[in-house]
């Protein structure tokens, strides 16, 4: 089976994205599956009862699905499926035509439909999952999916392709010990999967796992010179305070590939940290036109918005990733300090302190607190989140400067 990656829409069933990177197959996906298993049943005698109009509408609607002609089919089907609701393949068909037509409202409703009457039929589920997953509809996806990999049979063809979708998904989430758990059993059955390697990569070097992290980087870069190689090892660059040298892969993944969101974001996070906040704001909007549902961007563009005193587009781009991830701690902060920059500082307190309950050890949260205790008049617990700020801060600095000075035992 020969692959090559790229970006842009395919039929259902066709597609796996690992970070915004679309593996593309020439072999047959799920809805020819459909397809065949429809003629089938005709030869078998599925309409045999029916009338020969009947038939003859259905015959076409499969052959004009088969020959790329969509919209006629999804007539063809239609028509058919008034006089025969009850059948439920040519309704998974019908939901198969209208996705690869981009209307995948119309296709859920259809899938829906399909598994009211085939409620443990994973193919079709799958296919309902790949609709809202396309829709950028991420919970919805990880739900559907789910449940196909709770009742999908191990052996089954697809079971690796569902395994990464699950894991791109969950990886949008945030979710990494999910995906580092799905992953990791299939890491050594094929060295030569790249989208595998890149979402597991990805993973662990979030985790902290720099040296299996590496190691994904190392067989990814065994297939050539690729954008997702680069990308992860701007990661590691990030991760070990190398700005340049994140900004340098970064740059090297987009000549290879102008269209990785998480590359834009990145380098828009590297913008900001650059002080370059036009840059910064370009690569953020960048990503969000190639993914508009994309967590990371939303926070910072928000995050820059705000600090730009451009409340109202800030509070949309906020809230947009607070509903993606309702609990990230990061979001609640940024959103506590709109309150406070929108004028309500009782409000903007209230959100600071339940931040905090939850963690802690955010630093930040007790420094913003405590200014805004202070312009509220409560001086004494002003102080006293000052003083646990800096507590804190000189914590860190010791545990840095312990670690400078092992590196330099081992280095000697």
């Amino acid at each position: 089976m020969q692959t090559t990656w790229r970006r842009g829409p395919r039929d259902e069933g066709m597609e796996m994205k690992g970070i915004g990177l679309y593996r593309t197959y020439t072999a047959s996906g799920a809805i020819a599956m459909w397809w065949w298993m429809t003629l089938c049943l005709l030869c078998a005698g599925f309409v045999s009862a029916q009338d020969e109009s009947a038939e003859q509408t259905l015959r076409r609607a499969v052959e004009l699905h088969q020959s790329g002609h969509y919209v006629e089919a999804i007539s063809e089907y239609q028509s058919y499926l008034k006089a025969h609701p009850e059948a439920v393949m040519v309704r998974s068909n019908l939901g198969a035509a209208l996705a690869h037509e981009g209307r995948y409202s119309e296709a859920i409703q259809e899938y829906t439909q399909a598994l009211t009457a085939q409620p443990t039929n994973y193919g079709i589920r799958f296919n309902l999952a790949l609709a809202y997953y396309k829709m950028s509809e991420i919970e919805q996806a990880v739900k559907e999916f789910e449940a196909v990999y709770a009742i999908q049979p191990v052996d089954a063809p697809d079971r690796r392709r569902l395994l990464l979708l699950l894991s791109e998904c969950y990886l949008r989430r945030g979710q990494d010990t999910k995906v580092i758990s799905l992953l990791d059993p299939l890491s050594a059955s094929d060295p030569n999967d790249l989208a595998l390697a890149y979402l597991l990569g990805t993973a662990l070097l979030h985790q902290g796992q720099d040296e299996r992290g590496a190691l994904m980087i190392e067989r990814i870069l065994r297939n050539g010179d690729t954008a997702e190689a680069h990308m992860l090892m701007a990661f590691t660059r990030m991760k070990a305070n190398d700005k340049k040298g994140a900004t340098e892969e970064v740059d090297r993944a987009l000549a290879l590939n102008p269209k990785l969101p998480e590359a834009y974001s990145l380098r828009g996070r590297l913008a900001y940290l650059a002080a370059d906040l036009d840059g910064a704001e370009a690569a953020f909007r960048k990503a969000l036109a190639l993914d508009p549902t994309a967590f990371e961007p939303l926070l910072w563009l928000g995050t820059l918005l705000r600090e730009e005193s451009k409340l109202p587009e800030a509070r949309s781009r906020l809230e947009q990733a607070n509903q993606l991830r309702p609990q990230e701690i990061r979001v609640r902060y940024q959103l506590a300090l709109l309150r406070s920059a929108e004028g309500d500082d009782q409000r903007a307190a209230a959100l600071l302190e339940a931040l905090i309950k939850d963690a802690p050890e955010y630093t930040e949260a007790h420094r913003s607190l405590s200014t805004i205790y202070f312009r509220l008049g409560r001086a004494a617990e002003g102080r006293q989140e000052r003083k646990i700020a800096e507590e804190m801060d000189a914590a860190i600095q010791a545990r840095d400067q312990e670690r400078g000075r092992r590196l330099r035992k081992c280095d000697q």
